[in-house]
């Protein structure tokens, strides 16, 4: 039996700390060409959309409810590492996309 296993983003603290880092990274590009940027940045994370929100388990159907349960508590953790790292992909990708602009002009 394999089940799709959407994972919600639900940690706003989280995501308002990337806002600031996106925010701040604009802040030395015009106002007219920001839309520009944070469209390509939104590009970038749609591109691992899946990936960071999608999982796909096999267990067993004779499995005990108290292994599912456990697979789905390390598909969480595994989860939140995956957030970690969309997190660390959007700060990079930010700074690259500044720093292009910025050679551009």
């Amino acid at each position: 039996m394999s089940t799709i296993i959407q994972f919600p983003v639900t940690d706003k603290q989280k995501a308002s700390d990337i806002e600031v880092v996106i925010d701040k990274a604009l802040g030395s590009i015009p106002k007219i060409d920001r839309e520009k940027i944070r469209f390509e940045l939104i590009k970038t994370i749609d591109s691992y959309d899946a990936f960071f929100t999608e999982w796909s388990l096999t267990v067993p159907e004779d499995s005990s409810e108290t292994l599912k349960k456990q697979i789905y508590d390390i598909a969480r953790q595994e989860h939140e590492r995956k957030m970690l790292m969309l997190a660390d992909i959007i700060r990079l990708k930010i700074r690259v996309l500044v720093a292009e602009y910025h050679r551009k002009g």
